[in-house]
């Protein structure tokens, strides 16, 4: 049962519109299913790496959180608007070629988009406050490191599917949109909400 409640929490939060899920479609979107895939996958890893600490140490984390929440929400809100405004800069500078755009994202694809995407995870505020409620819920019975192991193997399951699912969207929606303008806009549409998800963390 706390496996199953493991593998939908993980569900739950991936789909959760916030800003990691409109980068991953973001990156789907313009740079096509491969990078989009990536960006997925480190998400899923950074909701695998919370679901392991969460499961050990959860209380002392809750704790801690609640002694300097103010202070880490303004820390991990300005890093998701210091992205947004880089994925803004590079939106109004994005070229006219869709062959020179594709290139180019290919260059940084793979482990940098995966490695990016796991970072900014782990320091979204929505994945933090998420996960410190599910472990007050789960962290009393969790005992052994195998049992922990597969609880946070069951939310990186329930996080992996949804995640590539975005990619997949993202993938098949750039396939149609053939407007390279249209796509444009709706790249630093993505990136205007991430500010604001970080701004909105500010207040």
């Amino acid at each position: 049962m706390e496996v199953f409640k493991a593998f939908v929490f993980g569900l739950t939060l991936a789909v959760a519109v916030g800003p990691i899920a409109l980068l991953i479609l973001n990156r789907g979107l313009t740079l096509g299913l491969k990078s989009g895939l990536s960006s997925g996958l480190g998400a899923a890893l950074a909701d695998f790496t919370y679901g392991l600490v969460a499961f050990t140490i959860g209380s002392v984390i809750v704790n801690y959180l609640n002694l300097n929440a103010h202070l880490f929400e303004l820390i991990t809100s300005a890093v998701l608007v210091v992205f947004g405004l880089w994925m803004l800069r590079g939106s109004l500078k994005a070229t006219k070629d869709p062959q020179l755009e594709q290139s180019g994202g290919k260059k940084r694809n793979g482990v940098g988009f995966l490695l990016s995407t796991y970072l900014l995870t782990v320091v979204n505020p929505l994945t933090i406050v998420a996960f410190v409620g599910f472990s007050g819920q789960l962290i009393s019975p969790v005992s052994g490191a195998g049992h922990i192991f597969i609880l946070a193997l069951a939310v990186f399951a329930g996080s992996v599917l949804v995640q590539f699912a975005f990619a997949l969207f993202g993938a098949t929606l750039g396939r149609f949109l053939k407007n390279r303008r249209l796509v444009r806009l709706l790249n630093m549409g993505s990136s205007i909400c991430i500010i604001l998800f970080g701004l909105a963390g500010m207040l």
